[in-house]
């Protein structure tokens, strides 16, 4: 199966998951490695890109990208100070 393949209907099993409320029903380890690999794939698409692409589709609510950004900051032992310095990197306008 190829990663456009796979990634459709993996959107469409997240879907259904969370229409059915059964978001929680997902162990842990395939949350984490499923995040993993999408944070991994990102950065290296992303690594000497001309563009950064854009990560959320715009159907995203603010508290489900703050939720994960702060999850993903805890994770790596970081704080907003260290966000501030790695945002002003960033090739996207603010």
């Amino acid at each position: 199966m190829s990663l456009p393949e796979l990634s459709r209907q993996l959107s469409d099993e997240v879907d259904r998951l969370v229409g059915e409320g059964r978001a929680a029903e997902v162990g842990a380890e395939d949350l984490r490695r499923l995040v993993s690999s999408v944070v991994r794939l990102y950065a290296a698409a992303n690594e000497g890109a001309d563009e950064e692409v854009e990560p959320l589709d715009d159907d995203i609510a603010t508290t489900d990208a703050v939720v994960l950004a702060t999850a993903l900051l805890k994770a790596q032992d970081l704080n907003p100070f260290d966000l501030a310095l790695w945002f002003s990197r960033s090739r996207v306008a603010g």
